[in-house]
């Protein structure tokens, strides 16, 4: 096997057919500790020193001490430089790849390769979380679809920056991801709305979801999908020019769990909108609404006055508990509406 250190120490690693056929052929034994058969060495007669001098690393036990207590704290670039030494240390990182309940690649972002990813993530079955933020060029849809098929009982997903994949990977979340409940695509611009048609059956564990920077979506499909999202608390929805007060209205009727909410630079978003906000969605704690021109401290005041952290720096000379007042008498004209 080749580890190259190409652009800026991307890791590519090349399998020969040598390489293959030979870890192939190795049998159980050989692949495996054999502390019992060294110790049957030393009863039989070889001394103590020379016992101790035939035991090596791999001699320990892989899963119960190896993979829980050593390997961890290895990053990802060491583990497939121990994984080159030999078979034996490339069958336990194999090993310990497969038990791993999380994958991050975010250390390496785009400085890694299809190749080595597939090799990490080839024997995984109980990963909770998946995150691959800035795998801008070498994660495709055909290295990534496996993997979420594989793993059903995944719960965040990170893909941030992912350019590269295409509206099958959403769809195959929401077929296969039954339980989870952070999904964060930002700046994934090839997103479109039918890609979310899967998340759209029956009602979704969802917490986090992150749309920030994906330009394509618009007021029907937020409309949509958050009815089926009724335990969103996080909700990011930055720089999607498309979206208008339908669809912040729809996430305040619909979303009443709502903590943190972000329509900075959406610029056809309202004060009227934002009121809804405040009237329904009690748990709010954060606003981003920066450089969002028409909303206003018609909007906002109710909301500092209840302490929620919004990016927009408050008037000199405000007076909150006037305005507090003020609020007051418009939650109650809304309620004679309603």
């Amino acid at each position: 096997m080749a580890f190259k250190n190409l652009d800026n120490d991307r890791l590519e690693l090349d399998l020969s057919e040598s390489e293959i056929k030979l870890h192939e052929n190795l049998t159980f034994n050989e692949r495996t500790p054999n502390i019992s058969a060294k110790k049957s060495d030393l009863s039989s007669g070889l001394s103590e020193s020379t016992y101790f001098d035939s035991i090596s690393l791999l001699d320990l036990p892989w899963e119960q001490v190896l993979c829980n207590y050593l390997l961890p704290y290895l990053s990802i670039k060491d583990l497939f430089r121990l994984r080159l030494v030999s078979t034996g240390f490339r069958d336990l990182i194999q090993t310990h790849f497969g038990l791993q309940f999380h994958v991050n690649t975010c250390s390496l972002g785009d400085h890694f390769s299809s190749k080595a990813f597939q090799i990490m993530t080839r024997n995984n079955i109980y990963l909770r979380s998946l995150c691959v933020r800035g795998a801008k060029s070498w994660l495709n849809s055909e290295t990534i679809l496996p993997i979420i098929s594989s793993n059903p009982h995944l719960e965040k997903i990170d893909l941030t920056g992912c350019s590269a994949l295409s509206g099958p990977v959403i769809y195959s979340i929401g077929v296969n991801c039954k339980y989870l409940k952070h999904l964060c695509l930002k700046d994934c611009v090839w997103l479109v709305g039918d890609n979310f048609l899967s998340f759209m059956n029956t009602p979704l564990c969802l917490e986090f979801l992150d749309l920030s920077g994906c330009w394509n979506l618009d007021d029907n499909l937020i409309v949509q999908l958050v009815q089926f999202t009724p335990s969103i608390k996080h909700l990011l929805l930055a720089n999607l020019f498309g979206l208008t007060d339908r669809a912040v209205g729809a996430i305040a009727h619909s979303c009443p769990e709502l903590i943190n909410f972000s329509v900075r630079s959406c610029w056809r978003v309202t004060d009227n909108s934002i009121k809804l906000i405040s009237h329904y969605c009690p748990k709010l704690k954060a606003l981003q609404v920066r450089e969002c021109r028409d909303i206003t401290e018609e909007s906002l005041t109710y909301l500092r006055s209840k302490k929620v952290r919004i990016d927009k720096a408050a008037p000199s000379g405000l007076n909150l508990n006037r305005l507090d007042l003020q609020q007051i008498n418009l939650n109650a004209r809304i309620n004679m509406v309603l």
